[in-house]
């Protein structure tokens, strides 16, 4: 064994594992409405996992087991592994297992749309963990997960309060900007079916410069008082919020720990800029294409997943903007946070075929789970209208437009 957040998932049931068998004749019949996950322990101290699906009629299919399902005795506490996926109704689902210190084992599901593209968060069924002591050879089911519609998608408009050059978050008051923002949301709204969208902010909270700062850090940073305005008016219009910081010369965990009395709230979430991150290329922002470290992003994951855990918040989305290969560097060593919803953003503008090239290399692959798309008013060419967006094969969970 080892969240495009394209098919989301309800849950069901109570703590523990079910005591039933989790076997059945029945073959998997489209139109299913649940899943649930099978496990046993083998005589060797693996534990072998498999998936049964649910048919509207109550009754299960058999076991589906995927090629990689065994989940050694000493794999390492607390990290989750995963199986070889399975093609279900034109989705791909796959388990997802780890050790805890407890000696029990606990089980989650992913599913995407397609064999590319992001995974989705980790949906754990109410009923999910395995005893430390179990009689080999016993079959064992989760609670059932139950199929639910996607996740909204989130269209944003981004940039600095009153700076129109930097984007369409600058072209009026936050009140003036809810209205055009939740227009646009609109039009995906009506394109997608009953999948809906939300309308955001994306506020640059922290702009490089060219000159050095007195702190060193080559960054302006918004005042508490103008990001508590669009605070405000993202709870009062209904809005989403994005604080980006451009990173400059300082740390990307300092400065978004800076911004943890805004985080606190459920609907504000965080981006970085990796492009103007350029201290370890000894040159001001804007000279060079900057870049942070997968560790780099990972100390934030961990950050932002402590902070929802300690407040009881819903998952954080943290977007990263990407448009070269250099700007997020070791992506490999980025790890999954179930608190954590990752977003990789195609950041680049240009000619729609460089930038859909840009999107597919950067935004859809892991460790991006949910794709994003920054969409230029004055300097794509042309720009992707709602339509084209919306019939990509993948298209993204999060728009973006400066």
């Amino acid at each position: 064994m080892m969240r495009a957040a394209a098919i989301t998932l309800a849950v069901a049931a109570a703590l523990g594992w079910g005591w039933e068998h989790a076997g059945a004749a029945e073959r998997p019949a489209s139109g299913a409405d649940g899943v649930r996950v099978a496990a046993q322990l083998r005589p060797d101290g693996r534990v072998e996992v498999a998936l049964q699906i649910r048919a509207p009629g109550g009754g299960w299919s058999e076991r589906l087991l995927p090629q990689r399902r065994l989940l050694p005795p000493d794999a390492a506490l607390d990290r989750w592994l995963w199986t070889t996926p399975l093609q279900l109704d034109g989705a791909q689902w796959r388990i997802t297992a780890r050790r805890l210190a407890s000696g029990r084992v606990e089980v989650a599901l992913q599913t995407r749309p397609g064999p590319v593209g992001a995974w989705g968060e980790r949906v754990l069924p109410a009923r999910r963990f395995l005893p430390a002591v179990l009689e080999p050879g016993r079959w064992l089911s989760s609670s059932t997960v139950a199929l639910a519609r996607q996740e909204a998608q989130i269209v944003s408009f981004y940039g600095h309060p009153g700076v129109i050059e930097m984007g369409a978050l600058g072209h009026g008051t936050p009140a003036e900007v809810a209205v055009r923002v939740a227009a646009w949301a609109s039009r995906y709204d009506r394109l997608n079916g009953a999948r809906g969208a939300l309308p955001a902010y994306h506020l640059i909270a922290g702009v490089a410069q060219s000159a050095e700062t007195p702190d060193g850090s080559w960054l302006q940073r918004l005042p508490d008082h103008r990001i508590a305005e669009y605070v405000d008016a993202a709870r009062e219009h209904g809005l989403l919020l994005f604080l980006d910081t451009q990173i400059g010369w300082s740390d990307p965990l300092a400065e978004v720990r800076r911004l943890e009395p805004f985080l606190r709230e459920p609907f504000v979430h965080v981006a970085l800029a990796p492009e103007f991150a350029t201290r370890p290329l000894d040159h001001e922002p804007g000279r060079a294409i900057g870049s942070n470290t997968g560790e780099q992003v990972n100390e934030v994951q961990r950050y932002l997943a402590d902070l929802v855990r300690e407040e009881g918040l819903p998952p954080k989305i943290l977007i990263v903007h990407q448009f070269t290969e250099r700007m997020l560097t070791g992506r490999g060593d980025v790890e999954d946070h179930v608190e954590v919803e990752l977003s990789i953003d195609m950041d680049g503008f240009g000619h729609a075929h460089h930038k859909l090239h840009g999107y597919e290399l950067f935004a859809l692959p892991a460790p991006s789970e949910r794709p994003a798309l920054k969409l230029f008013f004055e300097h794509d060419t042309p720009i992707l209208t709602p339509e084209e967006v919306q019939g990509l094969d993948e298209p993204p969970d999060i728009i973006i437009y400066q």
